[in-house]
C-alpha cells in the first residue's frame, strides 16, 4: 500500500502540473500517467510477456492487451484526459473489442478516470455494465486502492470472487445508509464502553449515545431522497429566507437555490472554484459541482444550475438542505462557514 499510494500522488501530481499537456497528447497520458499505475498494479509495459500495447485482435486493436501466461486477460482502451470516459462511442468502441475476443473484462482511462467494463451481456449497455468507477484525483486512496487491485496482476486469477465481494460490501453499505438506525445499533455498545472506562465518573446512559450517534450520522450520510425537490421558480414561503450575506457580501434571495448558486459564485470570484477542483463532492457520494451536470456513476444532476465559469451545480435541495451545501462548500475552499448567514 505506502508504494501504490506513492505511485498514485506522484501521478495526480504531474497531472495537476501538466494538465494542459495530458488533455492534447494522449501519448504522455500514456506514457507519463497511465503506465507508472499498471507498473505499480505488477503490469510492466516494458515486458512483452504481460503488456503489449496496439495488438491485432478481432475488432481492431487495443490501446494495451494486458497478458498472463500468453493469454489475454485484459484490454485497455487508453484516451488523452480531454476524452470523456462517459462518451458512448469510447465506451462502444472497448465493447466491441472485449465482444470479439470473448474477454470478460475491460479498462477504459483518460489517466484521471478509470472505469471497468463488464463483457457483452444481451439485453445491456455499456453503461449498465460499470463494474466500478475510479477517480483518482479526487477519490480517496483507500478507494483507488480497493478497485485497482483487482485488476493487479496478482488478483486477475481470482478476479471474479474480488468483484463480487466489492459488490457485498458495496450493497450491505447501502442498506446501511438507507437505515442509519441499524448502524448506530452496533456502533452504540462500543461507544458506551469506552465512554465509561475512559471517563468513569460520568454516566452515560445508552439513550445519550444512541442519540449523539445518531446526530452525529446525520451530519454524515444525509441521503438525497429525505431532501425534497425546490421547485422552479417557487420562491421561498413568507418564512423564507429573503438575503443572505458572505462576509461583507449580501445577495437576495428568491428560490432556496440561490443560497447555493451565490455561494458557488462568491467563491468563483475569490479565485477558488475553478474545473481543475471539479468534481466537489456533497459528503454522500454525490457531487455537488461539476464539469458537467452528472454525479459519480453518471445518473444526472437532479436540478443542475449552470455558474458564470461554465461548472455545474447541484441545487435538488430544500432550503436547509441548500444552506447545509453551501456551508459545506465554503469549507471544502477554507473558508468559515460561519461566513454565511442566511436571513
Amino acid at each position: 500500500m505506502p508504494e501504490f499510494s506513492q505511485v498514485i500522488s506522484s501521478v495526480v501530481d504531474k497531472i495537476r502540473r501538466h494538465r494542459s499537456l495530458y488533455e492534447q497528447n494522449e501519448m504522455a497520458t500514456r506514457t507519463q500517467v497511465i503506465e507508472p499505475i499498471l507498473e505499480v498494479l505488477g503490469w510492466d509495459a516494458k515486458d512483452p510477456d504481460k503488456v503489449q500495447p496496439n495488438l491485432a485482435a478481432e475488432e481492431g486493436f487495443p490501446d494495451y492487451s494486458l497478458l498472463l501466461d500468453g493469454k489475454k486477460v485484459l484490454f485497455i482502451e487508453a484516451k488523452k484526459m480531454s476524452v470523456d470516459v462517459e462518451d458512448r462511442n469510447v465506451q462502444n468502441q472497448l465493447g466491441k473489442y472485449l465482444f470479439g475476443e470473448g474477454m470478460s473484462y475491460g479498462l477504459l482511462t483518460n489517466g484521471a478516470v478509470w472505469v471497468l467494463f463488464r463483457a457483452f451481456r444481451e439485453g445491456t449497455r455499456m453503461p449498465e455494465r460499470v463494474v466500478w468507477k475510479v477517480d483518482i484525483e479526487h477519490d480517496e486512496m483507500n478507494a483507488i486502492a480497493s478497485k485497482l487491485n483487482t485488476v493487479a496482476i496478482s488478483n486477475i486469477p481470482n478476479i471474479d470472487a474480488l468483484l463480487a465481494k466489492l459488490g457485498i460490501l458495496d450493497e450491505v453499505w447501502q442498506s446501511l445508509l438507507e437505515d442509519p438506525m441499524s448502524l448506530t445499533k452496533g456502533v452504540v455498545p462500543v461507544f458506551l464502553s469506552i465512554a465509561n472506562e475512559a471517563y468513569p465518573g460520568y454516566h452515560f446512559t445508552p439513550e445519550e449515545v444512541t442519540d449523539f450517534i445518531r446526530e452525529r450520522l446525520n451530519e454524515i450520510i444525509s441521503p438525497e431522497p429525505n431532501y425534497p425537490p425546490v421547485s422552479e421558480g417557487i420562491p421561498p414561503t413568507s418564512e423564507g429566507p429573503r438575503t443572505m450575506t458572505i462576509g461583507r457580501d449580501t445577495f437576495a434571495i428568491r428560490n432556496s437555490y440561490d443560497i447555493l448558486v451565490n455561494s458557488a459564485e462568491w467563491l468563483i470570484k475569490q479565485g477558488k472554484l475553478r474545473r481543475e477542483h471539479c468534481p466537489v463532492t456533497s459528503g454522500h457520494k454525490r457531487y455537488l459541482v461539476n464539469v458537467q451536470p452528472k454525479h459519480r456513476y453518471g445518473d444526472p444532476f437532479r436540478a443542475p444550475k449552470q455558474l458564470s465559469n461554465g461548472l455545474y451545480i447541484e441545487t435538488h435541495y430544500s432550503t436547509s438542505g441548500c444552506i447545509a451545501n453551501a456551508k459545506r462548500l465554503l469549507k471544502h475552499f477554507g473558508f468559515d462557514e460561519g461566513l454565511l448567514q442566511v436571513r
